[in-house]
């Protein structure tokens, strides 16, 4: 039997455990998949979300199940607080006013938080979202499909997402995706890829999940959105687009724990709680352990993403050791809006630039020489990726080895919401917990050289975007 605390009694919503709660679920019982978008029957669950998106967008915005209040879950939007949209929504107590409370603006990762919630916080996002989809379409087999831009033919948006007027459309995109255009157009090498499924470890800012997250994360936020749309933190969940999305990354996450990849294991992971509206209302908190797998939540993917053999199962624990904190550059990089910058680096000692012996014993060792570009902010959105050129010396013939972006980086400015971040800061005294940009530039950089850095604008950036690298480092793996 349920437990209701007295006050969610009073108010008409349970506050209930997840495993208590998916215990009663129908889709608990029979596996359900999550298609390919492109594919026949990807194509009738997106026909599905499609309605399930209108009946979400003509609730009240009251409603816990209407598409504002699932929006907000992520972030509120950018010219609003979340004090002022609650006061404005619920004038008075309600059930609906106290999970706005526990709900809105809790995405982790991108407000500040432990990068380590990114991928668990937003699979919990992902399923609710889907939750509340079936309770409305009545049909508890639905299963979200996702968009596998990974396939080089699945680079534009999905047809059904450029029709304007329908319940799947934003104007709020950059101009050439809402007229099908790839969305990596022109940008070589692509940053559209699944170099993040090598990574050896989960955490770090060179593991796995910073990886993914920076990565092939945030570049399809910013090549799709601009910023009153996918490109921007608090207003990316108002696209439908944003679901596809997000539905793939979590199965990039499987796909590498199906590879080998090891999950953490330290009990302040696996029992970080986050809290969710289901369908009808509830409250329903939820543990990071109850959502590390797929198999206990009833679904998986049609097709997982192939890599490399990856990780060592039970996993040693990274506090035997650290990569060092080699800073070689420290200070504020302004970037051009309009053409390349360049920031040649001193390198020290090559045994400065090795993790200790304890280090290496808690992760497979590589042999690679990684660049990591750390601390990144802008005051508005730059709307462009940068791509990032090495040179192994001044005067030498850069290579771009990747892409960054700033799709995390601006300031959320909800300083009135006391339980809400205040704004992104990933300054702290532990580097390697915070996310960062990683590109492997073995063979780049000699002994005793100079390398030169050169970051530049993937088109013309927002001048009014002003955005800044903070740190560069190198190491070896």
């Amino acid at each position: 039997m349920m437990r209701v605390s007295r006050r969610a009694a009073v108010l008409g919503g349970a506050v209930i455990p997840f495993a208590q709660w998916f215990a009663t679920q129908a889709q608990a019982r029979a596996p359900r998949i999550r298609r390919d978008l492109s594919t026949p029957g990807g194509q009738a669950d997106l026909a599905k979300y499609a309605q399930a998106v209108k009946l979400m967008m003509a609730k009240p915005e009251a409603d816990t199940r209407g598409w504002m209040f699932e929006w907000y879950i992520h972030f509120v939007r950018g010219d609003r607080t979340k004090a002022a949209e609650i006061a404005r929504v619920y004038p008075g107590p309600s059930a609906g006013r106290d999970l706005a409370l526990a709900t809105w603006s809790t995405c982790q990762a991108h407000s500040g938080q432990n990068e380590d919630y990114f991928l668990p916080w937003h699979r919990m996002y992902v399923f609710f979202l889907e939750s509340v989809c079936q309770k409305l379409l009545n049909d508890p087999t639905f299963a979200l499909p996702y968009w596998r831009y990974t396939q080089p033919n699945q680079r534009s948006l999905p047809a059904p997402f450029r029709v304007v007027g329908s319940q799947l459309y934003r104007p709020n995109r950059n101009g050439p995706v809402n007229n099908g255009v790839a969305i990596d157009q022109g940008i070589n090498p692509t940053p559209i890829n699944t170099s993040s499924l090598s990574r050896t470890v989960y955490s770090g800012n060179t593991g796995f999940c910073a990886t993914l997250d920076g990565g092939l994360h945030g570049s399809v936020h910013v090549l799709v959105g601009n910023g009153q749309g996918m490109g921007s933190v608090p207003w990316a969940g108002n696209d439908p687009i944003f679901w596809m999305h997000h539905s793939n990354i979590d199965r990039m996450w499987a796909s590498w724990n199906k590879n080998g990849g090891c999950n953490p294991t330290d009990p302040s992971w696996l029992n970080k709680t986050f809290t969710f509206p289901d369908g009808n209302g509830n409250s329903i908190v939820a543990k990071i352990g109850d959502f590390k797998s797929l198999g206990a939540l009833g679904y998986t993917y049609d097709t997982f993403e192939p890599g490399p053999p990856v990780g060592r199962c039970p996993p040693l624990k990274l506090v035997l050791g650290r990569l060092p904190h080699v800073a070689l550059i420290k200070r504020p990089i302004k970037l051009d809006p309009l053409g390349p910058v360049s920031v040649t680096l001193d390198l020290p000692p090559p045994e400065l630039l090795k993790g200790d012996a304890k280090m290496l014993e808690a992760t497979p060792r590589t042999g690679k020489t990684r660049l990591v570009i750390e601390d990144l902010q802008a005051q508005v959105q730059p709307g462009v990726l940068f791509a990032v050129g090495v040179a192994s010396a001044p005067g030498a013939k850069p290579k771009t080895v990747g892409h960054i972006n700033f799709f995390d980086a601006v300031p959320l400015d909800h300083s009135d919401d006391k339980d809400s971040h205040a704004a992104h800061d990933r300054t702290d005294s532990d580097p390697d917990d915070d996310k960062a940009f990683s590109f492997d530039i073995t063979g780049l950089v000699r002994k005793g050289a100079r390398p030169v850095i050169t970051l530049t604008p993937v088109g013309k950036a927002d001048a009014r975007a002003q955005p800044v690298v903070n740190g560069f480092r190198i190491v070896t793996e």
